[in-house]
């Protein structure tokens, strides 16, 4: 005859299972931080999910095509404290053959890329190499049967500068720095067509040393002919010009005037400044007046009919650079 266990057993029992599949029942309902930094911006969200994007979608970042996203942490998987960050494709160009294709991705290498957009190849025939960091807008050539790359130098032209030297004539140059050309690597893609004869293709041009510029001094002083002989300036001025002579009271610059003292507008022409005046010759600007302003000059003379016949007149005006 059956012994019939006691009631209370059966209770016993599933307090037990209870109590050993709380930690597992748990698990399920782990609420989870969680940054996530995408485009900038950082957001920290909590979360059950463990999936990285399911949080991004809960979290309403979107993924367009070629977007990824890497988990930050101490392993592969969600927990509290993990960080998510996302990882925006960068547009790129794959060229086979006589096809060209646009695309996207957000892996490290130009390998990883391939692979993330389904084209497998051979690493050799792969520029740039598999191992180069992936840029934005990059081209690159996967080669295919009877196609070959192929490697050559060639010089980087001298780019020439050209400096301003008012020490020096006007129209003469000086070579200050002579340069050095670079260097370029140029990458073309050999075919061979099924009659045996190859041709090649230019692909890209890589430059592997900048060239160093070329210096040219530019002489910049022009040069006058005066009494005294060539005198080199700097800036020619058209002014109106006037004549006065001596009126008892020293110049601006605290010298009484003698033949070669102009008045100027010394905010245009600077006290002391050496200038040549066909039809006057050689002189200096030391003295102003109110009606000086601007383009207007006032030249000195000894001899009142000199100036009466000097009158008013328009002149050219070499600022010398002596």
């Amino acid at each position: 005859m059956k012994k019939k266990l006691p009631l209370h057993l059966p209770c016993l029992w599933a307090a037990v299972v209870l109590i050993l599949l709380t930690p597992l029942l748990a698990g399920f309902d782990i609420t989870r931080r969680v940054t996530i930094e995408a485009d900038g911006q950082t957001k920290e969200v909590r979360t059950n999910a463990s999936s990285p994007a399911q949080i991004l979608q809960e979290a309403g970042v979107a993924l367009e095509p070629g977007d990824g996203w890497r988990l930050q942490g101490p392993n592969k998987r969600v927990q509290d404290g993990s960080v998510i960050t996302v990882v925006r494709g960068v547009p790129f160009t794959v060229i086979r053959g006589e096809q060209t294709a646009e695309y996207k991705s957000s892996k490290a290498t130009v390998g990883e890329a391939l692979k993330d957009i389904g084209i497998s190849y051979k690493k050799e025939r792969v520029y740039p190499d598999v191992s180069e960091p992936l840029q934005a807008q990059m081209q690159i050539y996967v080669l295919g049967k009877g196609e070959e790359l192929h490697f050559s130098e060639a010089s980087v032209d001298i780019p020439v500068k050209y400096e301003e030297d008012h020490s020096m004539n006007f129209g003469t140059e000086s070579v200050k720095h002579p340069g050095k050309p670079g260097k370029q690597t140029i990458v073309s893609k050999r075919i061979k067509s099924r009659d045996g004869q190859h041709s090649v293709q230019e692909l890209t041009r890589r430059v592997t040393e900048e060239p160093e510029s070329k210096i040219i001094r530019k002489g910049m002083a022009m040069s006058v002919y005066t009494p005294d002989g060539y005198k080199r300036y700097t800036k020619k001025i058209t002014a109106h010009s006037t004549a006065y002579v001596a009126t008892g009271n020293p110049t601006a610059i605290g010298i009484m005037p003698y033949e070669g003292i102009v008045a100027v507008d010394p905010r245009m022409i600077p006290y002391y400044t050496k200038m040549y005046i066909p039809g006057y010759g050689i002189a200096m600007a030391g003295d102003t007046g109110g009606d000086m302003v601007g383009n207007r000059i006032d030249l000195f003379f000894n001899d009142y009919h000199r100036a009466i016949h000097w009158g008013r007149r328009d002149v050219e005006i070499y600022i010398l650079a002596e």
